[in-house]
C-alpha cells in the first residue's frame, strides 16, 4: 500500500525534502576528522553535518599514512594528515580505523598571497623612490664636477687667448724687423722695446698660471706663523706709496691695529694680496684721485680695506670680478699690463687661510676691496 502525500494549496508538499537537504558550508571551515574503515568507509558522516556535502568525495589512500598533504576541495585547501589508530584505542570510534585529520589554510594562503602583493606593491614604490633619489643625488653631485669641467674649459680658452695676443706682437715685430736687415740697434729700438714689454707680460702671465694651477692641486706650500700685522704691512705699502705720489695720487695710511692682534699667517701670501689690490687701486684711480687702505676688528674677524676713487665696479661685476681673467670692460685694456688674474690669485690665497674677500661700493665713487683674516686667540 502506498502512502500517499497530503497537497497543499500550492501543490504537493515537499517540505520534508527540504529538511532532509544539507545545506553547503556558507564559509570555509576549520578542521575535520573523517574516520574510514579498513575498506575505506567513511564511519562518521553524521557527524560532520553540512561538511559532509565537501568532503564526501575524499577517498581513503593507505599510501599517504604519515605523510603531510594538501588538499583542494572545492575551491578550498586544506593540510591533511592519515594516520591509522591502534586497535587497543579506548574511543571505539577510533580503534582500529584510519584516521584522516584536515586543517583549513585558506586564511593562511590569502594572508600569504596580500603579503605577497603588499611586498610586490612596496618594492616597486621603493625602486621607483629609489631611482628618483638616485638620479636627483647624481644630478647634486655632479653638479660642481660638471661647473668645474666648465670652469677648466674656460680657463684653458682664456689662457690661449691670453698667451697668443703677446705671442702674436712679438711675432710681428721680429719678421718686421727681418724685413729691415740694415737697420740698427737704435733704429729699431722701438719694436725691441715692445717685444721686451710682452715678453715681460708672458712672463707674469705664466708666472700667475703657475701659481693658480698650483692652487688648483692644493700642492702650494704655505708658511704659516703666528704675526701681527706690522710684520706684513709694512713691505708692500712703502714702495707703493712713492708710486702714487709720483702720479699725483693721494695715498693715505690709516693703520691702527697693527700690533693688537695676532694672526696666523702666511707673511708672503698676504704681501702678494696687498700688492694685487694696491696695483689695481693705483691702475684706476685717477690723477688727484685718493687712495686708502686703513683696518678694522669685526668680532673674531681682522679686516685690511683698500679703497679708491676711481671707475668703480657694477654690481654685476661685482658677482664676476674674482673669476679668472675676468675684467671689467672699462679696463680691459692691455696698457695695464693686467690679464684679470690677480684678484683670483687674492682669492685663492684667503681662501687658503679660512678667511673671506669680497668689493662693495667706495661712495661716491670707488671701491672697497676687504679681506678679512680670522684672529688667533
Amino acid at each position: 500500500m502506498q502512502k500517499k502525500t497530503q497537497d497543499g494549496p500550492h501543490g504537493p508538499d515537499t517540505s520534508n525534502e527540504k529538511n532532509n537537504r544539507q545545506p553547503d558550508p556558507q564559509a570555509p571551515f576549520q578542521a575535520s576528522i573523517l574516520v574510514f574503515s579498513s575498506s575505506g568507509k567513511l564511519l562518521n558522516k553524521t557527524s560532520l553535518g553540512n561538511r559532509y556535502s565537501v568532503l564526501k568525495h575524499i577517498k581513503l589512500n593507505k599510501k599517504n599514512i604519515n605523510k603531510k598533504q594538501t588538499l583542494t576541495i572545492k575551491k578550498m585547501s586544506f593540510r591533511a594528515l592519515l594516520i591509522k589508530v591502534s586497535k587497543t584505542n579506548n574511543n571505539p570510534m577510533y580503534a582500529g580505523n584510519y584516521v584522516l585529520i584536515m586543517q583549513n589554510i585558506d586564511t593562511q594562503i590569502q594572508a600569504v598571497n596580500n603579503f605577497q602583493k603588499i611586498l610586490i606593491i612596496t618594492f616597486f614604490i621603493f625602486w621607483i623612490i629609489a631611482l628618483i633619489l638616485s638620479y636627483v643625488l647624481t644630478r647634486i653631485s655632479m653638479f660642481p664636477i660638471i661647473k668645474s669641467w666648465k670652469q677648466q674649459s674656460e680657463f684653458v680658452n682664456d689662457a690661449a687667448h691670453e698667451l697668443r695676443t703677446p705671442l702674436t706682437i712679438i711675432q710681428g715685430k721680429l719678421e718686421y724687423m727681418l724685413t729691415k736687415p740694415h737697420k740698427t740697434i737704435i733704429d729699431e729700438a722701438e719694436s725691441i722695446s715692445v717685444s721686451l714689454d710682452e715678453v715681460n707680460r708672458l712672463n707674469s702671465l705664466t708666472n700667475n698660471l703657475l701659481i693658480l694651477a698650483r692652487s688648483d692641486q692644493a700642492t702650494t706650500k704655505m708658511d704659516y706663523k703666528i704675526t701681527t700685522p706690522e710684520f706684513f704691512l709694512k713691505d708692500p705699502i712703502m714702495p707703493f706709496k712713492e708710486i702714487i705720489n709720483s702720479q699725483n695720487k693721494v695715498f693715505q695710511v690709516n693703520i691702527h691695529h697693527k700690533n693688537d692682534v695676532k694672526l696666523n699667517v702666511d707673511r708672503d701670501k698676504i704681501k702678494q694680496v696687498l700688492i694685487i689690490l694696491l696695483d689695481n687701486a693705483t691702475k684706476y684711480t685717477p690723477e688727484n684721485g685718493t687712495i686708502r687702505i686703513y683696518d678694522y676688528i669685526d668680532g673674531s674677524k681682522y679686516q685690511i680695506i683698500v679703497s679708491d676713487t676711481g671707475i668703480g665696479i657694477s654690481d654685476t661685476d661685482k658677482k664676476k670680478i674674482f673669476g679668472r681673467f675676468y675684467r671689467v670692460d672699462k679696463s680691459r685694456n692691455h696698457n695695464s699690463g693686467g690679464h684679470g688674474l690677480g684678484l683670483a690669485i687674492a682669492q685663492q690665497i684667503i681662501n687658503n687661510h679660512h678667511g673671506k674677500i669680497f668689493v662693495r661700493s667706495n661712495l661716491p665713487t670707488g671701491s672697497e676691496f676687504i679681506f678679512e683674516l680670522p684672529i688667533k686667540h
